[in-house]
């Protein structure tokens, strides 16, 4: 048994295993990708940052272009290295407030000056001064000697040459600026009349670095269109080692090389700025998520294998279950040799054998059933409104036409065959529903009304056609072959099944009427003549179906029946005042009988009806007296529906304290129940289910568990006695059942509440 029990249990925990690699799997290959597509788009984004400083950078060294234009072209300055120098004086002040409003327009150049090389001066926007004194005294540069200035900065030709950055001190404040050195005037390298000079602070540059993300984290480095570094955040003039030149020629992009992630363009100007960033800083966050992706996958295969486990034990446990429940009850153990599944195939296999078997004796006693149903439904006591077609077809009804007919074959009591009214007379009946059942077929059912009437339940089309073919012959054999005298009775063709009470009733009339057409003739409801009638319609059928719906609540079939008895008798007008007056005294009567059957009182009544005779006999009219009588009528179905939800709550308790009192014994069980109360287990099983919303056998179950609950917390017995004092006979099924309840064993629990008493205590 543990074997075999391991075996599938196994095979079902490894099934769900491999279906947990699989996404496991697909997670892997995922976020292998998505890594590789991290750093791309870190570096993509980083690019696209980089390329917004040159865009920016380019439009500021467009305005460096425009200040060199309106210096070199403005005729007040133009004139410095064209007049004398006797006649510079009043020049010297136009060209300073020239500069000076060239300067007002410009943001992006901290400041300049123009070194007029012939006269040795500095023009600056707010000054002219000598040249020693302006660099030795207002404007230092500690990097630069006064003759590196001179010669590489002042004497050399320029055009558009840029300097790395340099400190420059100007009075007690440092900082660090570009320079770019322009010769005057533009595009003659013959005569170079001056220099013109301008400084850039490189927090310009800076300021626009630091909008790339991981400008902080790593170094950036802009190189002028000799790729001379300009500038770098490091504080380096070269590049690092290993920077290849052809990524500087390939003009923009992204390279990874070794541990460091690098970005590169190149501006309109020839400028080139390349940003390079550690590996681990961009990957930052991309190590974060893999540990934590690591870390819940982890986490993920280790639930999924406890969750495969639990689900295959759970998938196993309904398979363990059937087992014992298909050995519940078996002498002999399962055989070692066959494993679960083929248990339950055999089990399964001779289960259905079974089920045949019984389906077979089921099949026997349905011809009883229906013949039964079939009487209570001509005679109005079933309740149609809850027929559906899987309990007709159940058994074995089935009406192929809408339309319903009812014939009413009578044997004539003075017949020669007819005697005492013993077993000979129904055998005689017996004799006639076999010989009517082959005649009408599949068209029909047949049922035993009485000692000697036989109806019969007819589906028949629109037409109703071979009626009269089938009634005389089935007479004609009757009489000529078997000498039996019989009188027929035939209803109208309603439509539905509802109407088969009212068609068996039509047919009652016709046979009444037998004393005017004969003892052995076929009277149609349609062809009696029910004019100037000095008599009422009210016959004892009528009578008894009227006393049946009252009694049961059925309502709504009393007052159709009232309606009928009404229209048959006073639609047409053609009976005496005196015959309706008695028809409704009779009809007061028959309620009369039921209220007096049902014991109802004062108290049971509405105040309005609790004097039935005065309240129908106040009506001035048939009509106001009809009324009356539906009044009465549904005061006394209510009454009755009241007293049976009475009478369920009565029932209901009864089982319940039953159970209670007799749980002790094994024998209490549903059939047991159904016996001392004198009720089908069908009845009582579903009754209790309707009531309390849980089947009864399962209730037993709770109440036994929870005396047993209480029998383990305060008493010493063992787990056997303690089954025999709940109705267990042996412990295996009292174990089961605790288990399925209370999720744990009884020991378990015994253990559980003694722990917590000692702790209540202590």
């Amino acid at each position: 048994m543990l074997r075999n029990r391991k075996s599938v249990f196994l095979t079902l925990w490894l099934s769900y295993i491999v279906i947990l690699i699989i996404p496991v799997t697909f997670s892997v290959v995922l976020y292998t990708r998505m890594e590789t597509r991290m750093i791309g788009s870190a570096s993509r984004s980083n690019l696209a940052m980089l390329e917004q400083v040159r865009q920016v950078a380019d439009n500021h060294l467009m305005d460096i272009d425009q200040l060199v234009v309106q210096v070199a072209t403005h005729p007040k300055l133009q004139t410095m290295w064209t007049i004398e120098e006797s006649s510079k004086y009043i020049q010297y002040q136009e060209a300073v407030q020239a500069l000076k409003n060239i300067r007002s327009g410009t943001g992006f150049v901290d400041d300049f000056f123009i070194h007029l090389r012939q006269q040795d001066v500095i023009l600056t926007p707010s000054m002219k001064t000598d040249t020693n004194l302006y660099f030795n005294n207002l404007y230092m540069f500690p990097g630069m000697s006064m003759s590196r200035i001179r010669s590489e900065l002042l004497g050399d030709y320029h055009f558009k040459t840029f300097w790395p950055v340099q400190q420059l001190k100007v009075d007690s404040s440092a900082k660090n600026v570009i320079l770019c050195a322009v010769s005057l005037p533009l595009g003659d390298e013959q005569h170079i009349w001056g220099t013109l000079v301008m400084m850039i602070e490189d927090r310009q540059f800076f300021d626009l670095l630091k909008q790339i993300e991981w400008a902080n984290s790593g170094s950036m480095f802009i190189l002028d269109e000799n790729d001379r570094v300009i500038l770098s955040s490091s504080g380096g003039g070269r590049l690092p080692e290993g920077f290849r030149d052809e990524w500087l020629r390939a003009g923009n992009g992204y390279k990874k090389d070794d541990a460091d992630l690098i970005s590169y363009t190149t501006g309109k100007s020839g400028w080139k700025y390349i940003s390079i960033v550690p590996e681990k800083v961009v990957l930052a966050r991309v190590h974060d998520i893999k540990v934590w992706a690591l870390l819940l996958l982890g986490l993920a295969v280790g639930a999924g294998t406890l969750a495969a486990y639990w689900m295959a034990y759970r998938s196993y446990s309904p398979i363990k279950d059937l087992v014992f429940a298909l050995m519940k009850g078996k002498i002999a153990e399962r055989p070692a040799q066959l494993n679960e599944y083929e248990f339950i195939k055999t089990s399964i296999a001779q289960t259905l054998a079974d089920s045949e078997e019984a389906k077979e004796q089921l099949n026997a006693y349905i011809p009883v059933v229906r013949a039964h149903f079939l009487s209570r439904l001509l005679k109005g006591q079933a309740e149609t409104a809850a027929l559906t077609k899987e309990s007709l077809a159940f058994m074995g009804i089935r009406f192929p036409h809408e339309q319903v007919r009812v014939i009413l074959v009578e044997l004539d009591e003075s017949g020669e065959f007819m005697r005492d009214g013993g077993e000979w007379d129904w055998a005689l009946v017996r004799f006639l529903f076999n010989v009517s059942t082959e005649f009408i077929g599949e068209s029909g059912y047949a049922a035993e009304m009485e000692l000697n009437r036989l109806a019969l339940l007819l589906s028949v089309p629109d037409s109703g056609d071979h009626l009269d073919e089938l009634v005389q012959s089935l007479k004609k054999v009757v009489e000529e072959r078997f000498h039996m005298k019989i009188v027929i009775g035939i209803s109208s063709v309603r439509s539905g099944l509802r109407e088969a009470s009212r068609c068996y009733t039509e047919a009652v009339n016709a046979l009444d009427y037998r004393i005017i057409h004969g003892a052995d003739s076929v009277i149609y409801y349609e062809q009696i003549d029910r004019s100037e009638r000095s008599y009422y319609d009210y016959p004892m059928e009528i009578e008894s179906q009227l006393i049946n719906y009252m009694k049961s609540g059925a309502c709504e079939d009393a007052l159709r029946l009232l309606d009928e008895l009404y229209e048959t008798n006073m639609g047409s007008r053609a009976i005496t005042p005196e015959m309706g007056n008695a028809l409704f005294f009779d009809l007061l009567g028959t309620m009369l009988k039921v209220i007096h059957a049902l014991k109802l009182g004062e108290k049971q009544l509405p105040e309005t009806v609790q004097d039935p005779a005065k309240f129908v006999t106040a009506g001035k009219s048939a009509e106001d007296r009809l009324g009356r009588l539906k009044s009465l009528c549904r005061a006394v179905c209510d009454s009755v529906l009241e007293a049976r939800t009475d009478q369920k709550d009565r029932l209901n308790d009864n089982l319940k304290q039953y159970i209670t009192d007799n749980l002790a014994h094994n024998g209490l069980s549903l059939t047991s129940i159904a016996d001392r109360f004198g009720m089908t287990p069908q009845y009582i099983s579903g009754f209790f289910k309707k009531q309390n919303g849980v089947n009864l056998t399962d209730y037993m179950a709770e109440v036994r568990i929870r005396h047993a609950k209480r029998l383990l917390a305060e008493s010493e017995l063992s787990v056997l006695q303690v089954a025999q004092r709940v109705g267990y006979a042996t412990d295996i099924g009292f174990i089961r059942v605790f288990k399925k309840l209370e999720g744990i064993t009884p020991g378990k629990y015994r253990e559980t509440a003694q722990q917590g008493g000692g702790m209540k205590n202590g």
